[in-house]
């Protein structure tokens, strides 16, 4: 599983949720965590197969298919909870 945050420059809840709880989970699952700020390729199959409305948002992947869409914004032991292995 990985970490997919959504997010905008100038956002500043964007800023505040990456400084608490996005770069903290990404210095203790290294790789596993990904930062989209601006347009990209997994951005747009995302917004392909359902809108994104809103910033800034997290979305779990396996293997880049799209696992869940979190609409709000989970504390970090719901997030390492995710990346734990079973």
């Amino acid at each position: 599983m990985e970490i997919e945050y959504i997010t905008r420059a100038g956002c500043p809840s964007c800023e505040a949720y990456r400084r608490a709880v996005i770069e903290p989970l990404s210095e203790e699952y290294p790789g596993r965590v990904r930062v989209h700020e601006a347009w990209d390729g997994l951005m747009e199959r995302l917004n392909n197969a359902e809108r994104i409305t809103r910033v800034p948002m997290v979305v779990v992947t396996d293997g880049g298919r799209e696992v869940m869409r979190l609409l709000e914004m989970p504390a970090l032991e719901r997030l390492e909870d995710i990346l734990e292995p079973a």
